[in-house]
């Protein structure tokens, strides 16, 4: 673990470090001058003077040897003095930085204390806790510093309560566009069906007519029954329920009802999948959809299994998909189209991947579009409910 010097720790350390320089240099300074008072005493020579004193003038030998001795008894006050007075500059000026130390630590913690709070509830901050308030202490600066920083609390409190909200109102937008455009779908071939019967009403071909129009409108009014238990249930997050069935039968029931409005190849060898019945409809017609509205009614639509990739492709003739606008066809919101929100595919993407599944697309310019759906294999899923429904 790496070690890291705090403010404080950096603080103390430099204070210590100057002001043991400085009392190194105090103390070499008293030395120096101790050392050159010794030598100045020294320097005098006064007891050669006296001796050469007491030859000339031998009736002041006694005073010249009581000065001599007075002289030593200075000497030696001088050195014992000299000596205190080093121990004494070293105890108080031990002592002034014990005290010094101390006060200078108060007015650390005084400035740094505020700090550290300031770094804790920035750390509340930036995890959503935007109720947390200062206690106002300090140096009037820092006292200022911690109103603003309350202040700021309480604008984030206020501005976080508005993003809620317009969190919530977003997500209602967009549930209520994903349900129209869902309801959308099994409702054009209900209209194209009753406007059917309309103009064959009282024709001989009516009877011919009924029985298919009637087929396919109780076959999406079902889907839209099954849409809306879907949707009323979406935020319960309901689980994936899935089922085993036989891909090909479960195509040409939902394309029946396009028959009229497009022509639709299916080839291919059957085999089963697990999948959500409800989102394998949601799927295909989506893509059905999106095809139509590419290439047009006049084209071709074809839908090709590989059994033994166990892969279904649904491939379209139409002015195909710009390379750059590939990667985003799955977004929401986005789309090139005059008409749609651009949730379609992306409901696609979403309803392929909670069934274990994945979905690509290939596209040439003026050439089409392929979108390949590859299954996972029946035993890899279990019969019920997948372990990962809801994400």
């Amino acid at each position: 673990m790496k070690f890291r010097f705090g403010l404080r720790t950096i603080v103390i350390l430099l204070y210590l470090a100057l002001f043991t320089a400085g009392l190194v240099l105090l103390y070499q300074y008293q030395e120096v001058r101790r050392k050159e008072l010794s030598d100045e005493i020294s320097s005098l020579q006064l007891q050669k003077f006296m001796g050469d004193l007491v030859e000339r003038e031998p009736e002041y030998s006694d005073e010249a040897r009581n000065i001599l001795c007075q002289l030593n008894e200075i000497k030696a006050t001088i050195e014992i003095g000299n000596r205190q007075t080093a121990v004494y500059s070293a105890f108080y000026l031990i002592l002034v930085l014990f005290l010094s130390l101390a006060l200078f630590l108060w007015a650390i913690y005084t400035l740094t204390n505020p700090l550290s709070k300031f770094s804790e509830a920035a750390k509340e901050i930036s995890k959503g806790n935007f109720d947390i308030q200062l206690k106002e202490s300090g140096t009037w600066e820092l006292k200022e510093a911690q109103r603003s920083f309350n202040m700021m609390s309480v604008q984030l409190h206020k501005t976080q309560k508005q993003l809620l909200e317009a969190e919530k109102l977003s997500i209602w937008k967009q549930f209520s566009r994903m349900l129209a455009h869902e309801i959308k779908n099994p409702l054009t071939p209900i209209r194209l069906s009753l406007e059917r019967l309309i103009d064959k009403k009282g024709s001989e071909k009516f009877d011919q007519v009924f029985d298919r129009s009637v087929s396919i409108i109780t076959q999406e009014v079902g889907h839209l029954q099954n849409l809306a238990s879907n949707f009323s249930n979406f935020a319960k997050d309901v689980p994936v329920t899935q089922k085993q069935f036989n891909i090909l039968e479960q195509i040409r029931g939902i394309t029946r009802s396009y028959e009229d409005r497009i022509n639709i190849n299916i080839d291919g060898e059957d085999f089963i999948i697990d999948f959500d019945m409800m989102h394998f409809y949601q799927i295909l017609t989506n893509v059905i959809q999106n095809a139509i509205d590419a290439a047009g009614h006049d084209e071709i639509l074809e839908l090709k299994l590989d059994k033994s990739k166990r892969i279904l492709e649904i491939r379209d003739h139409g002015p195909g998909i710009e390379a750059e606008d590939i990667e985003k066809i799955f977004e929401p919101y986005f789309t090139k189209k005059k008409k749609g929100i651009g949730l379609g595919l992306a409901l696609v993407k979403k309803l392929v991947n909670i069934n274990q599944a994945e979905i690509s697309v290939l596209s040439e310019l003026n050439e089409g579009t392929r979108f390949i759906i590859q299954f996972a294999e029946p035993n890899s899923i279990s019969g019920g409910n997948n372990e990962n429904n809801g994400n």
